[in-house]
């Protein structure tokens, strides 16, 4: 039913905006590779006649009416990427999600709910250390003061790079949705894990979501001459931050949950030379659970410990909480509808979690029904250069996704 070797080209295209000599891409949200994207599927958008906006914090909205005035059907993702990501991770989703709508109006078939195409702003964590930026704006869960003390490594504020981008952030508030804008929400993204590949399957039907809580800790010492200070005179940070790492794997992997996953993603040693113990440290530290009850003992447990190994090396640390979601519940409508129209197709399917956050998380608060659809990728390789799909997998799953907007839509 779709234009596969349209939406082949097509991704070959996008794909062309941040690309690396060496295979994958750098598209940081608000970037100028991102701009060049952005534009990139406006056109297409145009082309499809949607009728185009865009909100204070840079989400794209692309909408076709429907024959009754009715909340819409959304389908969407995100354009930017990690720094050194592959090509498939959220652009994949928008890509798709184009082509069903487009299917659907080319072929002429009725819908009486408006169909609409969003890409999110800033979904990735890798310039602010928050992700879904622009889902939790929509949701309403971000201010303009939030926006502001958000920091990337050069010291510019999520606030100021939005704005200089092009976004209206003064008026923020305007962004955030009603309860119910959208009648639904489907999100089509790569799994990101090993999962459906080791299976053999091409279409993953996502049960639930899994949240994060973030932190920044920083942890302040003394900065000594390396061959003159004893070591029981130290107060060496870096020493303190490598017992709560082992602390923090160790909550994970042996205290908290069976799906609970912990990682400290970066740890910056000052003054960060050979001859000198560190006198600071900063780190960030992300938790991960589908399970919620779980998450939280995690986080109890981690920020315990991370008391207790600071207050024994007599360092002074702060702990600044960057990010604190729930996990979510996918739809059971959403699902059902999606494993109906797969079975229609003969395509096959297997219901699981996503490990990883999406935007889609954050869409029950503006959604009526949430559901989400994963393609599998090679090795589960993903936030990587080496990210790979197979198209044949990426066809069958957005049939899957057009058919299930053709159902939704359709409802009364």
């Amino acid at each position: 039913m779709i234009n596969a070797e349209r939406l082949k080209r097509e991704m070959q295209t996008i794909s062309t905006f941040g690309a690396l000599p060496q295979g994958g891409m750098s598209r940081l949200a608000f970037s100028q590779e991102e701009a060049q994207a952005r534009a990139y599927i406006k056109t297409l958008m145009q082309a499809l006649g949607m009728n185009i906006r865009e909100d204070a914090i840079g989400n794209i909205f692309g909408r076709i009416e429907g024959e009754l005035p009715l909340p819409s059907i959304a389908i969407g993702s995100h354009l930017d990427s990690v720094p050194l990501g592959g090509f498939y991770d959220g652009t994949l989703g928008v890509m798709c999600g184009l082509e069903a709508i487009r299917t659907i109006k080319e072929n002429g078939i009725s819908h009486k709910r408006p169909l609409e195409l969003i890409i999110f702003s800033c979904e990735e964590s890798s310039r602010f250390n928050m992700a879904t930026v622009g889902s939790k704006v929509m949701a309403g869960k971000l201010s303009k003061e939030a926006l502001s003390l958000l920091k990337d490594k050069e010291g510019v504020s999520l606030y100021e790079a939005a704005k200089a981008f092009g976004c209206a952030v003064e008026t923020i508030e305007s962004a955030k949705l009603s309860p119910d804008t959208f009648y639904a929400y489907l999100e089509l993204h790569i799994e990101q894990g090993p999962v459906l590949e080791n299976k053999g399957i091409p279409v993953g039907i996502v049960t639930g979501i899994a949240a994060p809580i973030r932190y920044e800790l920083t942890l302040q010492g003394r900065a000594d001459h390396s061959g003159a200070t004893p070591m029981n005179m130290r107060s060496d940070a870096l020493a303190c931050a490598a017992e709560i790492i082992l602390h923090v794997e160790k909550i994970a992997k042996e205290e908290a949950g069976e799906t609970t996953v912990a990682t400290v993603g970066f740890a910056n040693a000052t003054p960060g030379v050979l001859n000198v113990i560190p006198g600071s440290v900063r780190m960030g530290i992300d938790i991960r659970d589908i399970d919620a009850k779980a998450l939280e003992k995690a986080a109890v447990l981690i920020e315990k410990g991370i008391e207790e190994i600071a207050q024994k090396r007599g360092l002074i640390y702060t702990l600044k909480e960057l990010t604190h979601d729930t996990p979510v519940s996918l739809d059971k409508k959403i699902i059902e509808t999606l494993e109906e129209e797969a079975k229609k197709l003969q395509i096959p399917t297997l219901e699981l979690p996503s490990g990883a956050g999406h935007d889609a998380m954050h869409m029950p608060y503006v959604a009526t029904h949430t559901g989400m659809v994963f393609v599998p990728c090679k090795e589960g390789i993903s936030h990587n250069i080496a990210e790979e799909v197979n198209m044949d997998d990426v066809i069958c799953a957005t049939e899957v996704i057009t058919k299930t907007l053709i159902t939704l839509a359709n409802e009364g």
